[in-house]
């Protein structure tokens, strides 16, 4: 058995020189293996350059051999004569830049050069009898294939290399005789510039380029540099006429880099030298380890120890304690009651206070953990829990900082959990009794039974003007006494009820010695042997609540702005009076007021304007009547006037009185304003004999005074009563009339005047009522518009019409468009255009066959809108019409800017054409302004075959009439359609 090693002083030097020799003879195998990696790549890369240089020269070179080759088809051409040698060699010579001259030899002898002049001395020279080219001269012509001999000197100065191309000419009987060469010279020096190689020498390398003579073997050196490289360049081979030429190049410095190679050793003796320092320092630390394993088992003893005396101390506090690591998690838990807990200790282990506890407690346990973090210690933190077997308990925070461990890792926490609770329910009563007694918009006042204040809270020294160190230790009396001093505080404490209380109004003085009403509440309080110990006084000022009860009562009866009578007392004075006139047989006149084109001021002036004319108003009214007449506003600009003991004439005078009073200009700031009024008078007891019936009754008056023109009055009369009956009637009948379906479209054929045929149709709107009948369109439209039904119903006609068309256009009736009107007022709404989106997306409905008819009142109210309006509707594809053209008042200039396509013809025009000529002449320019500015015209009410030819005579487009048909239910339309197309 071999001995065991034991480590002794050398061993670490004995590893380290081991490591050294290892690191040493590994770092030797890759810089060698780098080495020669490298000197491979550097030879590769020269390789390649001198390959770059040779193949440049070898273009340059055989470019100008490729002259040879024109020269020989040129004899080949003349059969051995070339009469335009020199003319033809001195245009060839500029494409050729290397060439110094182009010759022919017919039998080897030089006759022609160009250039002829400098080479004067070749003309009669024989290649085949030169010793010096007379070898490669005949090798060209036995071999019948191009040679370069060179390089030479050549004759205008200079090296140059010359190629004889052999020139064989058929004799006729099918065999060739030799003529001769053509040959091209080609300067050294020009050939050499192609390949550049002198940019070698600058690149840092050595170069040389030789050529090896044919018939002698021997190296002819063409061009190097200074000095030349060495045998071991890299050599690449010129393929050239008659031999080769090759060319070496090598680094100027040699190949590899010593001082790298010195480098990569020194790196390599570092590493070496590092590995050894560090296999000794491995074997020294391992040393020590075995040494502080020993002292980590005897502190280990220690710590147990201390630990076991920690816990024994621990377990005699009864609070909860916990111990937590620096992340907030639970990593012990002591608690001697389990229902202390908000769940099991052992699923706690590991966990945050977030997983464990409500959000708010979590945070204030998160915050006494921070300021312990920073102070090393925390008290004062509470939080509340509601814990399952205890309900809410509130628990008090005493945290300590752990020592930092000399490890560096961050310290814990040791937190005290004190149950609070009966502490916290003690403090919120006491707090709530406090803040109730102090907060209390009444004042209150604890006496002893002396009667002498023992406190009072903030209301009583804002009532009374009494500071708390005024009243401490005084008597009530003095703040709670009659100001009469018919009753005092003690004679009051002595009245109270068997139950100990009493309370009633007194009138009371302040400190500053005014007078108050003040509603004051007495109560005793006993102690155990039912012996009075204390008094407390209770009580308000009651002068605010007074004077809102006096300004609620004026309120309930008179306008807050001109503070005349409203309407609630208006009609208590009313009936009062309309009673008294019934038992003294007279009458009463009831004379409703309202200004003219008030809303005017209200929008150009400010509303600040408007009622301060409406006060003016009121006075100068009031100046007008009599001490037992009423003035009345009813809100907004209406008054009314009650006129007991008057008759309808002497009603009759008042009201034009008051339209002169009225028309007398107002003087408003820098304004004069004047106003008119419409007045409506009903009479008691010819028109009513109760307030509301008159009150109607004038009203409908005054609503007839506006529509004859304002600045009047008028009285009511009975058919004024039917007529406003039956607009109520028909408002009233409308407003279900959609949702029970009592709307039906008639549609009247459009029909081109030239064919006959439908091209489209207008929707006319019809109401069919179960009582009344079919209602006028005439009659039952502008009470839609005045009650503002007329959008949801018009959106109604566009739904329908919509579907209906789609209808008719899938079963392939010859049909155009479909034509709604727009009232002024559902054009002037401004979700139109989304709303016919809306419909004609519903019912998939292209836009373009849709036309929507507009009135001209409804385009020249606000021409800027309606244009804005009318380019979004043009936008979305619908076509626009001008419906009663003519009939209005607009403006040529306006109407030029509408994106309208059509005009329709009022039938008024129409209808007496045959016997007006102020209507024909107005339908003449009609149709010819429409043509002029590209628009169609229809023609509205053709009756009479009579007006179908005038119409037809002057151009217009389409017809709309009783003589085509009449408007018709959607079934009968689409059967007329059906007949038209068969």
């Amino acid at each position: 058995m071999p001995p065991r090693f034991h480590p002794t002083a050398a061993s670490p030097l004995y590893a380290a020189l081991v490591a050294f020799v290892l690191t040493a003879l590994c770092a030797g195998a890759i810089i060698a293996s780098l080495e020669r990696r490298e000197d491979a790549q550097e030879r590769t890369q020269v390789a390649d350059l001198a390959s770059d240089h040779a193949r440049a020269l070898q273009r340059s070179i055989e470019l100008a051999l490729s002259a040879n080759n024109a020269l020989a088809a040129l004899v080949r051409q003349g059969n051995g004569n070339v009469p335009d040698f020199e003319a033809i060699g001195t245009q060839m010579l500029p494409f050729y830049p290397s060439i110094a001259a182009l010759g022919l030899a017919p039998q080897g002898v030089v006759q022609h050069v160009v250039p002829l002049r400098g080479n004067e001395s070749l003309i009669g020279f024989s290649a085949l009898l030169s010793p010096q080219q007379s070898a490669e001269s005949a090798l060209a012509r036995d071999t019948r294939r191009m040679t370069l001999a060179g390089p030479l000197q050549l004759v205008q100065g200079g090296l140059g290399v010359v190629g004889r191309q052999p020139v064989y000419l058929d004799t006729g009987s099918g065999e060739e005789r030799f003529w001769g060469f053509t040959s091209v010279t080609i300067r050294i020096s020009e050939a050499l510039s192609a390949a550049n190689l002198p940019q070698l020498s600058a690149r840092g390398y050595q170069y040389r380029l030789w050529r090896t003579v044919p018939h002698t073997g021997e190296e002819q050196e063409i061009s190097a540099s200074v000095p030349p490289p060495g045998s071991d360049a890299a050599v690449r081979t010129l393929s050239l006429p008659n031999g080769q030429w090759l060319l070496a190049v090598a680094p100027s410095q040699g190949w590899g880099s010593p001082l790298k190679l010195a480098v990569r050793c020194a790196l390599g003796l570092l590493v070496s030298l590092l590995m050894a320092y560090l296999a000794r320092l491995l074997l020294q630390l391992k040393a020590h380890e075995k040494d502080l394993e020993s002292m980590v088992a005897k502190r280990t003893r220690e710590i147990e120890a201390t630990q076991q005396q920690l816990k024994a101390t621990i377990e005699a506090i009864p609070d909860l304690l916990f111990e937590l690591d620096s992340e907030g998690r639970f990593v012990n838990i002591h608690h001697q009651r389990p229902d202390m807990l908000v769940a099991p200790a052992a699923s706690m282990l590991g966990n945050s206070v977030y997983q464990h506890l409500p959000t708010a407690a979590a945070q204030s346990f998160a915050a006494a953990l921070r300021e312990a973090d920073e102070a090393t210690w925390s008290t004062g933190h509470e939080l509340m829990l509601d814990l399952p077997m205890r309900g809410a308990t509130w628990f008090e925070l005493s945290v300590s900082r752990k020592a930092t461990t000399p490890g560096g890792e961050a310290p814990g926490y040791v937190v005290l959990s004190r149950d609070i609770t009966e502490r916290k329910i003690a403090q919120k009563a006491l707090v709530l009794t406090s803040q109730a007694f102090d907060q209390s918009s009444e004042a209150i006042v604890l006496c002893d039974a002396q009667g002498s204040a023992v406190r009072v809270n903030r209301a009583f020294s804002r009532i009374t003007g009494f500071s708390a160190a005024e009243a401490l230790g005084r008597p009530v009396s003095l703040f709670t006494a009659n100001a009469d001093a018919t009753t005092s505080f003690d004679q009051l404490c002595e009245q109270l009820n068997p139950q100990g209380f009493w309370e009633g109004e007194v009138c009371s003085r302040r400190k500053d010695g005014s007078i108050y009403p003040q509603w004051l509440s007495l109560s005793n309080v006993r102690d155990e042997q039912d012996r009075v110990t204390h008094h407390i006084a209770l009580f308000r000022d009651t002068t605010q609540q007074r004077e809102t009860q006096d300004r609620i009562r004026h309120l309930a009866h008179f306008d807050h702005l001109t503070g005349l009578p409203n309407r609630a007392l208006l009609a208590e004075r009313a009936q009062r009076d309309i009673e008294q006139e019934r038992r003294n047989g007279g009458s009463l006149a009831m004379v409703f007021i309202d200004l003219d084109h008030f809303k005017n001021v209200n929008d150009s002036l400010g509303h600040r304007i408007g009622d301060t004319l409406l006060v003016a108003m009121s006075k100068r009214l009031q100046a007008l009547v009599r001490a037992q007449d009423t003035v009345s506003r009813l809100g907004g600009d209406e008054f009314l006037l009650l006129l007991p003991g008057t008759t309808a004439e002497a009603a009759a005078l008042m009201a034009t009185d008051l339209l002169h009073a009225l028309a007398q200009p107002f003087q408003i700031d820098q304004y004069e304003l004047t106003t008119t009024l419409s007045i409506g008078i009903a009479v008691f007891p010819t028109d009513g004999g109760n307030f509301d019936t008159l009150y109607q009754r004038a009203d409908a008056a005054m609503y007839r005074a506006k529509r004859s023109g304002r600045n009047r009055h008028s009285f009511f009369t009975a058919d004024l009563e039917a007529r406003s009956a039956r607009t109520l009637t028909l408002e009233n009948a409308l407003h279900r009339a959609l949702e029970r379906q009592q709307f039906e479209l008639h549609y009247q054929p459009q029909v081109s005047l030239h064919t006959r045929q439908i091209v489209g149709a207008e929707a006319l709107l019809r109401w069919r009522h179960p009582e009344l009948g079919m209602v006028s369109p005439a009659e039952f439209i502008p009470v839609a518009e005045n009650s503002g039904m007329i959008v949801a119903i018009g959106e109604w006609v566009l739904r329908t019409a919509a579907r209906d068309a789609k209808h008719w256009l899938d079963q392939q009736l010859p049909l155009r468009t479909v034509s709604v009107n727009l009232s002024a007022i559902q054009f002037r709404h401004p979700q139109l255009p989304d709303m016919v989106s809306r419909c004609l997306h519903e019912a998939n409905l292209c836009a373009s066959h849709l036309e929507l008819e507009l009135t001209e009142g409804a385009a020249v109210d606000d021409p800027d809108a309606a244009l804005t309006v009318m380019q979004q509707l043009h936008e979305r594809g619908a076509r626009l019409s001008m419906d009663d053209f003519g009939t209005g008042y607009s403006s040529l200039n306006q109407l030029k800017r509408f994106p309208l396509g059509k005009l329709k013809i009022d039938q008024s025009f129409v209808r007496d054409v045959s016997v007006d000529a102020s209507d024909r002449a107005i339908i003449s320019a009609i149709i010819r302004m429409a043509q002029a500015m590209d628009m169609t015209t229809t023609a509205e009410g053709v009756e009479t075959e009579e007006q179908l030819a005038f119409l037809l005579e002057q151009g217009c487009d389409e017809g709309q009439g009783y003589l085509f048909s009449r408007p018709v239910p959607a079934l009968a339309f689409e059967a007329l359609l059906r007949a038209k197309n068969a």
